[in-house]
């Protein structure tokens, strides 16, 4: 999947509307030690299962880094909310602000856990309403245990701690209005309540604008280890277009444990957050054991390196595809293009090709490929692959 064409669903607002969140009430159809095993997907970059709402089959966006679930029309439509309620203001990964509205889902089931008096926002964010998911925030989510299974492509909920074997690595972790955080390292540097965010596609995301992380970039660029690039961010209720530049990061320490060659994207405007290609590419299976604090991983023994990028982001508007995010002086093509000029095909597919919106985003985020070739307005054509890290 292409990297820097990031999805960050994570919804932020103030401290002060967390008691709309709890409590909610949750009981299990059976008995307390069963474990209920679930199949997902990551076919459209998030990892999605199967629930219900009001007795409905809705599928479900695993969301951490939201502290509340997040509704659009499409689960309106099907009854998954029972009654609207009062606005509250929304701030999304790109520091936008919006008021949307809340809904009550009377009943939510995962496997055989019911939890009654769900609270959600209200808001049509296109990824969400045309892969036709519901965004499950850490509302529902901390008052379960989790087990993800990336090789087996399951994920099973207890109302017990999972049992752990002797290898897996402990983080421990601390909530902030349901939602959790950790604390990590790299060269030299601290940072404190990094948010877990499984609702972010990528790998790991900071914010540029404290002054050792500027001192460090700009000791990378003077050795030309960076890797600058003009990037397009989606969150829940906006996009914006900024620049961005990826760094290696030689160690990055979680918990006493060393990660080498980790790719951090630093940026502004975000929100500093470990995604979930991180734990999908270093564990075969994650942990959450939310009732014991504590993320446990079953790490693989050479994940190998992580995939390098293809810059190149496209975005659909009023019918015509165009160029919203490129690499800056990584290769010679990225110098032929400029972000908002219109394409007229990408690998063999015309605009026209797209019905509307929905379709385009359904294919571009379900796409898979090492390159994209494009032809521009005048006949030329450019071949955008995957570029290595400079490190």
């Amino acid at each position: 999947m292409l990297n820097p064409k990031k999805l960050s669903l994570t919804c932020l607002w103030s401290i002060a509307v967390f008691i709309f969140l709890t409590p909610n009430f949750l009981q299990a159809q059976s008995k307390e030690d069963t474990v209920f095993t679930i199949p997902f997907h990551m076919d459209a970059r998030l990892l999605v299962f199967k629930g219900k709402m009001n007795g409905q089959e809705i599928d479900f966006a695993f969301d951490t880094g939201a502290a509340m679930g997040l509704a659009g029309e499409n689960i309106l439509e099907k009854g998954g909310i029972s009654k609207k309620s009062k606005r509250m203001t929304m701030r999304d990964s790109n520091r936008e602000r919006k008021k949307v509205r809340t809904g009550i889902t009377n009943l939510v089931e995962i496997g055989g856990f019911e939890i009654t008096n769900v609270n959600n926002l209200l808001t049509d964010m296109p990824y969400l309403v045309c892969h036709d998911y519901y965004l499950l925030g850490s509302n529902v989510i901390q008052k379960l245990n989790w087990k993800i299974d990336f090789d087996q492509k399951t994920i099973q909920v207890s109302l017990k701690p999972f049992p752990l074997e002797s290898h897996f690595m402990k983080i421990p972790v601390k909530y902030m209005g349901n939602r959790p955080f950790l604390d990590f390292s790299f060269e030299g540097i601290d940072f404190e309540n990094i948010l877990i965010d499984t609702g972010f596609s990528g790998i790991l995301d900071i914010s540029d604008r404290q002054s050792s992380i500027q001192e460090f970039l700009a000791s990378k660029k003077s050795l030309g280890l960076d890797n600058p690039n003009i990037s397009l961010n989606t969150g829940a209720v906006s996009q914006t277009v900024i620049p961005t530049s990826i760094i290696l990061l030689d160690s990055l320490r979680i918990a006493g444990k060393s990660f080498p060659q980790v790719p951090a994207t630093f940026e502004y405007p975000t929100a500093n957050k470990l995604g979930i290609g991180f734990f999908a590419h270093l564990s075969h299976q994650t942990i959450i054991n939310n009732s014991e604090s504590a993320y446990y991983l079953n790490l693989k023994e050479n994940p190998g390196p992580f995939k390098y990028p293809n810059y190149l982001n496209l975005n659909y508007q009023n019918g015509k595809v165009v160029v919203s995010g490129k690499s800056v002086g990584l290769t010679p093509e990225d110098e032929l293009i400029e972000v908002g000029e219109e394409i007229m095909e990408v690998n063999g597919i015309s605009p026209e090709s797209f019905e509307d919106q929905c379709q385009f985003i359904r294919w571009y985020y379900g796409v898979n490929v090492d390159q994209f070739t494009i032809k521009k307005t005048n006949g030329q054509e450019l071949v955008f692959t995957r570029i290595p890290y400079r490190f």
